[in-house]
């Protein structure tokens, strides 16, 4: 392979070298062209000097693997790390702006402009920080921003990533005594050789605003051990001293973060950007504004997928608190609203999981108090489900056009929370509030709460009269502070231990009041996370339906204990009484979202499915801008094969939120099942680009495995599994691929039985889904179990004998136990029932059968069809 400089022109991978665009100790950089995706990405390798050294390409790796913990605007998007004859690269988004290097020397900057640049560089270290990574060498050549003004944190070349990235990543720390980054913009405890923590990036920042405040760096001196010695000694000049235009609030602001104690810094980019928030100009609100901006956090996917077939549509289903719609559609008329999550500034997790509940419960009763015909809010726990952090995250990922933020702090006996209302697209706050209580009263708090952010929304935008609603009270304030805040854990109901803190919250509040109907309906919830989420044994299912129970005996006129109990009867197969539950709970609250959603399963489980379809259009013209119920019908008609109705619906959850990255998961699912193999990889390569998820990997496998790419498959089933390890159908696709990767055959039998042993826990609350039966039949035939796979084949079509994906699963099964007369029976009904040309032509396992008449029959007949 050619020295790194004289590579321009050279193929690396399926990357070509256009021209060299940077150069350094960490790398050289390439803008190259993307010859798969036809695209120009940057591409980095490491510089000749080092190409031998097996340190530094550790540090390279580990470069790769901290930035691809990372998803955030201000942070550049890794895309791969491979290695080609022995030359590693990386592979990131290409940036086509300038650097902050080149701004700075181009022309000064308004104070505006600082702080707008400021607040940028905030929230992307606050991303890269809340996922372990600092960066430690931050300095204006490392900022670059796009043409459309964005700023993009690059180069991680030095980056301390805290705890493991992955089994095999290289995350030792560097020698003691050892120094990384680049003088002037070092910290003291960085220039000493401490490992130092996330404040050392904080210094950074603050000399990167001093420099842009002021035209130089904080410490100018040209002698290296005067350099060193000034950062570790002196005092910089007061930048408004350099500055005269320069007001005493930034100042403060760049000064307290160049503290030479990391202690008197900014402890975090998240308290550094509250105050830079505060510097920009506001509304004629006179509250003191502390605002939640831009924490990325990991990819948190929903786990209620409905998962059918080998390729997984991820659907917007909550399993939180319902939030309320009354909404009635109105052309042209509608606001939609995303309340994200109050940010508690004192950082522990309890006040957090409290600030995330009282968003949550605020949330709800703003639906119930209004009536939403011009205003429609996102579901509370999408937002969680999917980690948006920020306002521009919530535009980008729901559509949103106006977005709350707020903050609670506690001191002694009262808290203070601070709310604000955000213009997503123009990045300026609008409105904003502030309110004060006790803190041995949270309701009454929230109450107030609730007639501030209606007071403000008012002055926005035009909303009917205010209903006078009032939510179910417990009979202490402390039944409802540990209420609240179980509501916040069961958010994050992904992690095991906020499970098991939402249980123990909720179990408090119910000992404060045994009465308290809200209690036992979330307890029941989180029981029922436990065993759908944590592969928890079938008592916590009986645990549930008792708590559920006992919601609706207490007060049977609230919506919660009986979509709860309507949720025990899913996952326990009883469909009819599913569904009464779920009507009795529109009844109450007639667009409850979650109630809707569940309702239109019941219905599919029972094949009432024009009940289904009618009622997941009652959830459209509920919401017409928010695109959760256009997500919902897509997945119906997906797996009922009626692919260019749910290609229909997608389209339009991406005309609503573009980079909507489940919206481009699940249209490159239907792509795939369609045969647009081409069309579905660049959908599902967005996807996993803006947020890699399993869901995400798992499709690519399969779009991989279809054309029979199958090393390719089984890496991208192997990247789905690294986040999410407890998924049988995951397992079972990773087995298909292994099986038909020959030198990794004999790996497929241990995948294989792992997706069966984690189907057959599914199978123990409910006996007869037939569409896990029907892959598990499949499982038992490649591992040449045939009296188990024909046992499983049997019942999975006793329970769902019409069902198109069943009866293909049946013809997989009986081929691979040598019943060729009934797979091409069973293939034959599949064809009927609309399955897709592609699957006949494009499964391997079918090879065998291409010089069989009948089986050439079924390919024109399923041609003739599409």
């Amino acid at each position: 392979m050619a020295a790194p400089s004289q590579l321009v022109g050279q193929t690396i991978g399926h990357y070509r070298l256009l021209e060299q665009v940077g150069a350094g100790g960490m790398g050289v950089v390439y803008r190259a062209h993307d010859e798969h995706l036809d695209r120009e990405v940057a591409l980095k390798v490491l510089p000749m000097g080092v190409l031998d050294d097996p340190g530094a390409r550790a540090r390279f790796k580990k470069e790769a693997l901290a930035l691809a913990r990372i998803n955030h605007p201000n942070i550049a998007t890794v895309h791969e790390f491979g290695t080609h004859e022995d030359l590693d690269y990386l592979v990131t988004e290409f940036i086509a702006g300038s650097t902050l290097q080149a701004k700075l020397l181009a022309s000064k900057l308004s104070e505006a402009q600082v702080i707008h640049i400021g607040l940028q560089l905030a929230h992307g270290l606050e991303a890269a920080h809340e996922r372990g990574v600092i960066h430690r060498d931050l300095k204006p050549a490392n900022l670059r921003f796009t043409e459309a003004g964005t700023l993009k944190i690059l180069d991680f070349g030095v980056a301390k990533v805290s705890g493991a990235v992955s089994a095999t990543a290289a995350t030792e720390p560097a020698a003691q005594g050892s120094v990384s980054g680049t003088v002037p913009y070092m910290a003291p405890e960085q220039l000493r050789g401490e490992s130092g923590d996330f404040r050392v990036d904080i210094w950074s920042a603050g000399a990167v605003l001093y420099e842009m405040a002021t035209g130089r760096p904080p410490f100018p001196e040209k002698n290296l051990a005067q350099l060193v010695q000034a950062v570790l000694h002196h005092i910089p000049l007061s930048p408004k001293s350099l500055n005269a235009h320069l007001s005493p609030a930034l100042d403060n602001v760049i000064m307290k973060c160049l503290e030479k104690n990391p202690a008197r810094r900014y402890q975090s980019a998240h308290e550094l950007s509250i105050d830079l928030l505060r510097l920009l100009p506001t509304s004629d609100q006179t509250a003191v504004l502390d605002m939640w901006r831009a924490r990325a956090a990991a990819p948190v996917p929903s786990k209620r997928w409905l998962k059918w077939g080998a390729l997984i549509l991820v659907i917007a289903v909550a399993i939180g608190y319902p939030v309320y719609r009354r909404s009635r559609p109105q052309p042209n008329s509608h606001r939609v609203l995303a309340v994200l999550p109050f940010h508690a500034l004192s950082g522990d997790t309890s006040t957090q999981a409290l600030g995330a509940g009282m968003a949550e419960t605020l949330a709800a009763q703003l639906s119930q108090a209004e009536d939403t015909s011009a205003l429609q809010l996102v579901s509370i726990q999408e937002i969680a489900d999917q980690g948006v952090k920020s306002a521009e995250d919530a535009h980008r990922q729901f559509g949103a056009d106006l977005v709350l933020l707020g903050s609670l702090q506690q001191a002694g006996q009262m808290i203070r929370i601070n709310c604000a209302l955000v213009d997503p697209q123009s990045h300026r706050q609008v409105a904003a509030k502030t309110i004060t209580g006790d803190a041995n009263d949270i309701f009454a708090l929230e109450d107030r709460a609730v007639d501030g952010v209606l007071d403000i929304l008012a002055a926005q935008m035009r909303l009917p009269e205010r209903k006078n609603v009032k939510q179910p009270s417990p009979a202490t304030s402390a039944a409802y502070e540990h209420y609240v805040r179980g509501r916040g854990y069961l958010q994050e109901y992904q992690k095991s231990e906020n499970i098991d803190s939402a249980l123990a919250e909720f179990g408090l509040s119910i000992k404060s009041d045994p009465k308290y109907a809200l209690a036992y309906a979330g307890r029941g919830q989180a029981y029922l996370a436990g065993y759908e989420q944590m592969n928890r044994g079938n008592d916590w299912v009986t645990k549930a339906a008792e708590d559920c129970g006992q919601s609706i005996a207490l007060s049977p006129n609230t919506a919660d204990g009986h979509i709860c109990q309507g949720e025990v009867a899913r996952v326990t197969g009883q469909y009819k009484a599913a569904v009464e539950q779920f009507q009795q709970a529109l009844n109450l609250e007639s667009q409850n979202e979650k109630a809707l959603g569940d309702l239109a399963t019941a219905y599919e489980n029972l094949g009432d499915n024009a009940a289904a379809i009618n009622t997941y259009e009652k959830a459209i013209a509920a919401q017409p801008k928010y695109w959760a119920g256009y997500s919902w019908l897509g997945a119906f008609y997906y797996r009922h094969a009626q692919y260019a109705e749910a290609v229909k619906m997608f389209q339009h959850v991406l005309a609503l939120a573009p980079d909507n990255f489940r919206g481009l998961s699940n249209l490159g699912a239907v792509y795939a099942a369609q045969g647009r193999y081409s069309d579905a990889l660049e959908q599902l390569k967005r996807s996993t680009g803006i947020r890699p998820t399993s869901d995400g990997f798992s499709n690519l496998g399969t779009t991989y495995f279809a054309l029979r790419r199958f090393p390719e498959a089984a890496n991208a089933y192997e990247r789905a599994l690294k986040l999410d390890a407890s998924d049988w159908l995951l397992w079972g696709n990773f087995g298909d691929a292994l099986y038909w990767t020959p030198s990794r055959r004999k790996e497929s039998e241990r995948a294989y039985r792992k997706a069966i042993d984690l189907a057959e826990k599914k199978l123990q609350v409910n006996p007869n889904q037939a569409a896990v039966l029907a892959f598990m039949a499949t499982y038992f035939a490649m591992t040449g179990n045939r009296n188990e796979a024909t046992a499983t084949i049997h019942r999975a079509l006793a329970a769902g004998p019409n069902d198109p994906e069943v009866q293909f699963r049946a013809a997989l099964t009986y081929l691979h136990v040598g019943e060729n007369d009934l797979c091409l029976d069973w293939l034959g009904k599949a064809v009927d029932a609309g399955y897709p040309v592609s699957a006949l032509q494009d499964t391997p396992d079918f090879d065998s059968l291409r010089a069989n008449p009948k089986f050439q029959a079924l390919l024109k007949r399923s041609k003739a069809s599409q």
